[in-house]
């Protein structure tokens, strides 16, 4: 997207691979996303390995199907490199037929690299009749490569695709040390009853493992049960396991469960000098309060928001527990706003809304029309959507004149917001495009560099009311160079007209120069990667050159500018990730352009990995995440450009940490 529309990121191999202009211009194909390419396609018969090799990698991540025959042929290549990267195109690609050719290949493969690749592909592509035959063919001919068959068919489990062979195969595997955490893992994915009925016996010795992935995905799997030794079992790790980890997994498993004695020791958890563990804990007596019509625990709630005993964090998410239960009668305990610290302001402040009272309506008002704050006013704005979700529609109407009023502010993070209200089929159609005019006079005036973000949700709004008087807007940004807003301008372009677009007028947009200078590309050799400073310490990334080039240098120019300096970590889910890089605080900002997904057989998401948050393909900016623990489910899916060995500083930060500085080596 933006900066990677034509950008010459191929430019990667004149610093880390062989300098040759054939390189360069495979990169450059690869980044401009050409599909069913007659010069992608001659690089793949090319005569060089290595070209051969990097335009099948630029197949499997522009994902173009009509060049799969030609893929297939390159499986019996005499390069083992191509062989590999073969593979992993065909995994890519997913097409069924891919998983024929692979098990063919299979057959005959020596090196034992291309068998590994090969076998994951099939579980990227496989069906479930080739989910069995891989079974089947593991118990005749592939018994020395069940570690990888194992990894594969984490790939179908991730798929959800599965087989009656498949539990008993896996159960099986769980006895081998080297097999157990690929096994459990699939298990978990699975997700399903019959495990926790048939196999309990065999997983829940797994609970003292000890590898604390395989204990986590372990609890993860009773998830489901109904048996009283299990929930005991489940408690006991989640008070005294000594990974947080597992403890956060083992809570997330009690949150269906009902028994006096699990409530009354997640409410002591809520002391535990974990924040992970205090959060999710605290997660779970929501759960269990929400599913209950009376509210039995009320008194003890109200006393931990006035106690000394919790964490900041824990009183202020008890709050809206309140709030949510017990509505107007909640505004008293939850007190006064007002803090320090923005992100309480608007934590306290979406409480309120909760609670869905009319008299405090004015108040929040004056807090939208009065904060400095971007993640106040659009904490307010939320508050406010939900106090009159359901109210008449003059509150309602007068709740979009509120909003709108707020445009002023300039703040891409509240215009963004302003724009997904106006997506709210909560407000009938009629009602929203009263207000249409001021909407496009708003977009008129933005400006892609600065207003990327809620220009493209505003294009939204105008394709969901389909009304004509959007049209100059609309037809303004047919030919910008974004592809993002670009996409979102052809799609608001055919709802209201019912004709598809000029192909000439997306052909003339300048997208062909390229963002980045050879002076720029060079720093993707004078750093191999980055400090991040926080309130919590440092965190060292080790960048992945080979694996995501263009957006390992789309990081170093961001912190050049000092882009992520003071920035918050506004999304932080235990044991899953960290996020930030947002200038506005709520996840939906960027740096005001898109680069292009970069994925790579050898980039995959462990404990520490370092990857670009999305709304999907093609649209990272300037969001990244750490990983706390193995996430396969992501990998091939989600950018990740870098590694960090800092887990203990990563498992510190808390929503509202902040970065205080970048510096790269």
């Amino acid at each position: 997207m933006l900066f990677m529309n034509k950008l010459f990121f191929a430019v990667l191999p004149l610093v880390l691979l062989a300098q040759t202009p054939s390189h360069i211009s495979i990169r450059l194909l690869q980044d401009q996303r050409v599909i069913n390419s007659p010069e992608l396609l001659r690089y793949l018969n090319s005569a060089e390995a290595r070209e051969r090799e990097l335009a099948l990698l630029a197949i499997a991540n522009i994902q173009d199907t009509s060049a799969f025959h030609h893929v297939v042929l390159r499986l019996n290549d005499s390069s083992s490199a191509v062989r590999k990267m073969a593979a992993f195109a065909l995994g890519m690609l997913s097409r069924r037929e891919g998983a024929s050719a692979l098990f063919q290949r299979l057959a005959i493969e020596k090196d034992e690299l291309c068998k590994a690749e090969m076998l994951n592909a099939i579980g990227m592509c496989g069906s479930a009749d080739d989910l069995d035959a891989l079974i089947l063919r593991t118990q005749r001919e592939l018994y020395a490569a069940r570690f990888h068959v194992l990894n594969a068919i984490r790939r179908f489990a991730v798929r959800r695709i599965k087989t009656e062979s498949v539990y008993s195969f896996l159960v099986t595997a769980l006895k081998d040390s080297e097999m157990v955490e690929a096994a459990i893992y699939s298990l978990m994915r699975y997700n399903d009853s019959v495990i926790v009925k048939l196999y309990s016996g065999e997983i829940l010795p797994l609970l003292h493992h000890q590898s604390p992935f395989v204990r986590m995905w372990s609890v993860s799997i009773f998830s489901n049960s109904l048996d009283e030794k299990i929930h005991r079992a489940l408690l006991k790790v989640a008070s005294a396991d000594s990974d947080w980890r597992v403890r956060v997994n083992a809570l997330r498993a009690l949150r269906t469960i009902q028994s006096d004695d699990i409530n009354e020791s997640m409410f002591s958890l809520l002391r535990d000098k974990n924040e992970h563990v205090a959060l999710t804990a605290l997660s779970t007596i929501e759960a269990i309060i929400t599913r209950n019509a009376h509210f039995a625990d009320s008194a003890k709630c109200l006393a931990i928001v006035n106690s000394q005993e919790y964490s900041p964090a824990i009183k202020e998410e008890m709050k809206k527990i309140i709030a949510v239960k017990m509505k107007d009668r909640a505004l008293s305990f939850i007190g006064s706003w007002t803090s320090d610290n923005p992100y309480i302001t608007a934590q306290r402040i979406r409480a309120v809304g909760e609670t869905k009272s009319l008299t405090v309506m004015t108040a929040l008002k004056q807090e939208l029309s009065q904060t400095k704050h971007s993640v106040v006013a659009i904490a307010a704005i939320e508050a406010l959507r939900t106090i009159v979700y359901n109210s008449t529609d003059s509150l309602k109407s007068e709740f979009l004149q509120t909003i709108l009023e707020q445009f002023s502010r300039k703040d891409p993070g509240v215009a963004y917001t302003i724009a997904g209200v106006f997506q709210d089929t909560v407000f009938s159609k009629e009602m929203r495009r009263r207000y249409l005019p001021l909407l496009v006079s708003e977009y008129l005036s933005m400006n892609v560099r600065h207003d990327l973000e809620p220009m493209i949700e505003l294009l939204n709004v105008f394709a969901e009311l389909a009304d004509s008087s959007a049209l100059p807007a609309v037809e303004k940004t047919l030919t910008e160079r974004e592809k993002g807003i670009r996409s979102a301008a052809e799609k608001a372009y055919t709802v209201i007209t019912g004709k598809n677009v000029p192909y000439r007028s997306i052909k003339t947009t300048d997208i062909d120069k390229p963002f980045y200078t050879f002076e720029d590309l060079k720093l993707l050799s004078q750093y191999s990667g980055a400090d991040v400073i926080t309130t919590k310490g440092t965190i060292r990334i080790m960048f992945a050159k080979e694996a995501a080039p263009l957006t390992v240098l789309n990081f170093i120019l961001l912190a050049q500018k000092k882009f992520y300096d003071g920035l918050s970590f506004h999304r932080v889910v235990s044991n899953f990730v960290i996020q930030g890089g947002d200038p506005f605080g709520n996840g939906s900002g960027g740096p005001n352009y898109t680069i292009r997904t970069e994925v790579h057989p050898n980039a995959t998401y462990s404990a520490g990995a370092v990857g670009m948050a999305s709304a999907g393909k093609d649209t990272e900016g300037s969001q990244w995440f750490v990983t706390h623990c193995p996430t396969p489910h992501l990998d091939f899916r989600y950018t990740v450009f870098g590694y960090t060995k800092d887990n203990d500083v990563v498992s510190r930060i808390m929503v509202g940490d902040r970065i205080t500085e970048v510096v790269l080596f």
